[in-house]
């Protein structure tokens, strides 16, 4: 499953963006999610981080396994680390490939069109 968020973050959003990660995870009933944040954008003055990681730990399983596609200084990767017992695998990558294989997802294969 796959969310691509962009615009302006602002306090709760992250918390939003969590729940509608866990509706859609229990609708469609998967486990592997990736969630492309590279074009989410610090407001002007905003101090922080998104807090999106504590978000996910709080909202979702322990049988979920989620990659964070975004910048290193917007995330709050330090605040959830790994093998948590009863908390989901979160992981923060820059680059979309790196982060398909750490979810362990193969690209569907193109079939050429004549």
């Amino acid at each position: 499953m796959r969310f691509d968020v962009e615009g302006r973050w602002s306090n709760g959003d992250a918390l939003k963006l969590a729940y509608m990660v866990k509706a859609a995870v229990a609708r469609m009933r998967q486990d592997h999610v990736l969630i492309d944040l590279r074009r989410v954008a610090t407001p002007p003055g905003a101090e922080g981080k998104f807090l999106i990681c504590d978000r996910l730990r709080r909202a979702l399983t322990h049988h979920t396994k989620v990659v964070l596609l975004a910048a290193t200084d917007l995330v709050d990767n330090d605040a959830v680390p790994q093998g948590l017992p009863m908390c989901p695998d979160i992981a923060l990558f820059d680059a979309e490939r790196d982060a398909l294989d750490w979810l362990a997802v193969e690209e569907q294969e193109k079939i050429p069109r004549g």
